[in-house]
């Protein structure tokens, strides 16, 4: 992965790489998937290309940002990626997503405790958060 970050991606690189719930995950913006979420700045057409994508162990599709400062438009950002995830769950034909934005690297694994199957039980039960 190339990282845009001194530091930041790359503890989030070594989280999805070490988090036994994460099937595989991908840097958007460094390997061109073309993946973007559309909204408006000052009612102007833009697109927001968030941090990460991480498939899980049962098939969620996870958008993550890291976000150390919110900008101006880090909320209008959130929203849209919100909007779009809705919209996708609606339509049905591309799995279940969900958006979280992580404002520690290190806090990662359990965000994604969350939503994978490897950080249950299997009667369904969360299992202790890790660190």
């Amino acid at each position: 992965m190339v990282a845009d970050t001194g530091k930041w991606e790359q503890s989030a690189a070594f989280a999805l790489d070490s988090h036994p719930g994460v099937a595989r995950w991908v840097k958007i913006k460094n390997d061109h998937l073309d993946f973007a979420i559309p909204y408006r700045k000052n009612n102007i057409p833009t697109r927001y290309i968030p941090d990460f994508i991480v498939a899980l162990d049962n098939g969620f599709q996870l958008i993550v940002e890291l976000k150390g400062r919110y900008g101006d438009d880090a909320d209008v950002k959130a929203k849209a990626a919100l909007r779009w995830v809705q919209a996708v769950n609606q339509l049905g034909s591309y799995g279940r997503w969900d958006y979280v934005v992580i404002e520690d690297p290190q806090k990662l694994g359990v965000a994604i405790d969350e939503f994978a199957d490897a950080a249950r039980e299997p009667d369904g039960s969360k299992l202790a958060i890790r660190s």
